[in-house]
């Protein structure tokens, strides 16, 4: 910046509060082409899902949601069991 009026033209630009996402659902698409934004969450406790049917591509793998924004919408799933005669050294450090 070299001048005062380069400080009022940068803080004066526009900033988008939308993600990418957000903006393809608001255009005009063409109808064979949808844009899902509330996708149905995997949970291989439900075993009453008809695609799926509890079975998972990744077992003994915990879904961990870590973004603050989705915590609220999302829990986490935890499928791993305690195995015995293990002790973690690292837990707590």
């Amino acid at each position: 910046m070299q001048s005062v009026q380069d400080a009022v033209d940068y803080f004066q630009t526009e900033v988008k509060l939308s993600s990418a996402l957000d903006d393809m659902t608001t255009i005009d698409l063409p109808k064979n082409l949808v844009i899902e934004t509330e996708y149905k969450r995997f949970d291989p406790h439900d075993i009453d899902d008809p695609f799926t049917k509890g079975r998972t591509a990744f077992p003994g793998r915990d879904t961990i949601v870590t973004s603050i924004k989705y915590k609220r919408k999302y829990s986490d799933i935890i499928v791993r069991k305690d195995k015995p005669g293990f002790v973690d050294h690292y837990e707590g450090y």
